[in-house]
């Protein structure tokens, strides 16, 4: 398993890849994947960044393994600190340390650089591998794709500086929806961007989930979705899909 800079022919190696990634491990639409990959991963950006001097793009080459070409790429831009901008494996490779050994030369290449990262938050996987190597999470941002905004997390290396994951608001024992009393889990809570989800059951006997109540803001008004994704409709509190599988690696 070869780790080299990325040519000019990996191209097309290296969208396909990004694409099958896209739609393994991110609770992304169709079009938004469609729109990542035109405004990042065309030909005219992959050759831009590959002829950026602040930028670099690794790629993990199987071809000495007996395997077709290109099956990971990194790209990492260079500052202060050294931030993984995207780091996306074939699907069908992982499980061979392909993500690891990426990382482990972009530690060797900027060895007097922290590392740094930006992961898209509709990533169900990513986060977890980046704790691994000692990244924390250290804030949350914004950025703009093809017109549409994407929240991300940042990942540094050292000590996080995200505040813990508490509730702004009083958690009440009951709240009225749709004009009854309802009981609120007051023990156990939904982590969310802001502050957590508690979950509103129908009745006191707390077997039928009715809702959630949000912590941030003290709404009721939260809708979820079959990718186990909360909304608050009246802060925009959030919980993204959190499962991790750890055959990333």
């Amino acid at each position: 398993m070869d780790v080299r800079p990325a040519e000019s022919d990996d191209r097309e190696r290296i969208r396909a890849i990004t694409r099958d990634s896209l739609q393994a491990s991110y609770s992304l639409s169709p079009q938004q994947i469609e729109t990542i990959l035109e405004e990042e991963f065309d030909d005219t950006s992959l050759a831009d960044l590959l002829d950026d001097g602040d930028t670099t793009v690794l790629v993990v080459d199987g071809t000495a393994d007996g395997a077709e070409g290109v099956l990971g790429v990194i790209i990492v831009e260079s500052g202060t600190k050294a931030t993984i901008q995207w780091l996306h494996v074939d699907p069908e490779a992982r499980g061979r340390g392909i993500a690891t050994a990426l990382l482990d030369h972009v530690r060797e290449e900027f060895d007097e650089k922290p590392i740094a990262a930006c992961v898209l938050e509709e990533a169900v996987e990513g986060g977890e591998f980046l704790k691994g190597f000692g990244l924390k999470e250290s804030d949350h941002d914004l950025i703009m794709v093809g017109g549409e905004e994407f929240g991300v997390t940042m990942f540094t290396e050292g000590e996080g500086t995200t505040t813990s994951n508490e509730p702004t608001v009083p958690v009440p024992e009951s709240v009225t929806v749709d004009g009854v009393d309802r009981p609120v889990d007051r023990d156990e809570s939904v982590p969310g961007r802001e502050a957590p989800f508690f979950t509103v059951y129908a009745a006191e006997d707390e077997e039928d989930a009715y809702g959630y109540f949000c912590s941030q803001c003290g709404s009721t008004n939260v809708s979820a979705d079959g990718q186990d994704r909360l909304e608050c409709g009246n802060c925009g509190n959030t919980h993204l899909a959190d499962e991790w599988d750890d055959a990333y690696l």
